[in-house]
């Protein structure tokens, strides 16, 4: 049992998931020693900067999500948080059901059936997002186990439903990668593919992809717009004051910074909010920018070898340093999408999740980048809004209909899932499950 739990905590770590495939391509190529070392430590070492970045980002955004939060008038209508990690952890720490353990073993097994697929198919991606590939086990794991199968089942459904997911998802993404960054190298490896390719398609549809949101031409004076680091602060200095002007206004300035701010100054606290938010998506930046630049190289070995043409399907802000623009975008239009979502489900009697930030921004802003490629700027804005307001009725649909089954008793009260790749698939089996009677 120590073996396996220490195999289940190996592969949630995706530091380490990324560096042994590393390690595995640049040893079937034979390079020398030092070329090893080096190039899986680095590789490694490049996740654990985007990790890091992802964290300060996290971290700034956390207090905006409570300005919105306690700006809104919650007491009514019925709300809740969508968080697909803090939904896998409650349930996999409460363990009803022995779901701790199914859990685990969804994710071995799914993903050596992954590997597989990826092996003896067409599909010749290898998913390494390791966060995602443990979220949408959990999400499949609970799924079945919903559905009254035992022990065994639910393991056997949810980790073949886990591998067909892990090897077409970036199949179907791939089209849309080719025209974001403009080559076959790399694959698209997060849960929010089938809306992305959704509002890519629609992006398609009334936009034109000659008009790039990263060909907004600038009068000169404004030339420092073109700065990332520039163009990220401003945007957001725009987002947190509204939200912290809201949130002011409902409490009170006193009251704010005792809720929030730890006694700071709600506005000073609110502008360091937002240079940490930069701060944040500059180290992601660098960290995606090396990680790409050491993964592609080793995995030519893993492609001759093991895995014929093998490209590896990695996280969301792979894609981030190729349509900044369309990033920020999306960002904008996906939080106004949010918001729409929420008036009409208040206004049906549906539950209501609150807004995120961290969806607008690692969700919508990667489908407006998407649907900026298939559809330039017309394409983009439309994507991040579209992604924001359909993505919370199917989040706000899971949750009212619990096609989870009672995530409260399972140890998740007011919690659920985000992501539309578990969602949209536990939806179908949850009307099929039902319409046979489980």
């Amino acid at each position: 049992m120590d073996a396996l739990n220490f195999v289940v905590a190996l592969f949630q770590v995706p530091a380490v998931i990324i560096g042994l495939i590393a390690l595995i391509g640049l040893l079937i190529q034979r390079k020398p020693w030092g070329d090893v070392v080096a190039g899986t430590l680095k590789t490694m070492i490049s996740l654990l900067i985007v990790a890091g970045g992802v964290t300060v980002l996290i971290a700034s955004l956390g207090p905006l999500q409570s300005m919105f939060q306690l700006a809104l008038p919650v007491e009514t209508f019925e709300t809740f948080v969508t968080f697909d990690e803090a939904v896998v952890s409650a349930v996999q720490t409460e363990d009803v059901a022995n779901l701790g353990a199914i859990i685990g073993l969804t994710l071995l097994f799914g993903y050596a059936f992954h590997l597989l697929l990826a092996r003896f198919t067409p599909f010749h991606y290898v998913y390494l997002t390791g966060h995602m590939i443990w979220v949408h086990a959990g999400a499949y794991s609970i799924l079945f186990h919903s559905l009254g199968l035992n022990f065994v089942w639910t393991i056997v459904a949810a980790s073949s439903l886990l591998g067909i997911y892990l090897t077409l998802a970036p199949a179907l993404a791939q089209p849309f990668m080719r025209k974001i960054t403009g080559g076959d190298d790399v694959a698209f490896g997060h849960g929010q593919t089938l809306l992305n390719v959704g509002v890519g398609y629609f992006g398609k549809l009334i936009g034109d992809p000659s008009k790039s949101t990263e060909d907004y031409k600038l009068p000169t004076r404004l030339n420092f717009f073109r700065d990332i680091a520039v163009s990220t602060t401003l945007v957001m200095l725009v987002v947190s004051f509204v939200a912290g002007t809201m949130a002011v206004i409902v409490l009170g300035a006193g009251e704010f910074e005792t809720q929030i701010s730890d006694g700071q100054n709600w506005a000073v606290f609110t502008l360091l909010t937002v240079l940490g938010f930069t701060a944040g998506m500059l180290i992601l930046l660098y960290g995606v920018r090396m990680l790409i630049g050491e993964i592609v190289p080793a995995f030519e070995g893993i492609s001759r070898r093991l895995i014929p043409n093998a490209r590896p399907a990695l996280d969301v802000p792979v894609i981030f340093p190729f349509a900044p623009n369309a990033l920020l975008v999306g960002l904008i239009s996906g939080l106004i999408g949010q918001v729409a979502g929420m008036i009409v489900l208040a206004l049906i009697g549906w539950p209501v999740p609150i807004p995120s930030i961290i969806v607008a921004f690692f969700a919508s802003g990667a489908g407006a980048i998407f649907a900026n490629a298939m559809g330039g700027r017309r394409g983009a804005w439309a994507g991040g809004f579209l992604w924001g307001f359909v993505g919370w009725f199917l989040i706000s649909y899971a949750y009212k209909f619990q096609v989870f089954g009672d995530l409260t008793a399972l140890g998740a009260p007011a919690l659920g899932f985000t992501v539309p790749d578990a969602l949209i698939p536990a939806i179908v089996v949850d009307l099929i499950g039902k319409l046979f009677g489980f």
